[in-house]
């Protein structure tokens, strides 16, 4: 399961989706909108205590593409 599944859930409450896709993204269910993304991409830096550049908001749009960012970043997932 991907370590950012608790955020994506605690984003989206009541979203149904399997917790073990490994293609979760933008899109896989609708409360996962333009809108709900940017909503979890701020989330995601204020768990993680970090900043994405504008450009990286709208380049990560899956969970495994945030993951990786998060790790070159130095994060500890």
């Amino acid at each position: 399961m991907n370590p950012l599944i608790p955020v994506l859930v605690q984003q989206f409450p009541d979203a149904q989706f399997d917790h073990n896709n490994p293609a979760l993204a933008i899109g896989s269910f609708p409360a996962w909108d333009s809108l709900g993304h940017f909503n979890l991409m701020l989330l995601i830096e204020q768990e993680y205590d970090v900043r994405f550049e504008p450009e990286e908001l709208t380049e990560l749009k899956s969970l495994s593409q945030i993951e990786s960012a998060l790790k070159s970043k130095g994060v500890s997932l």
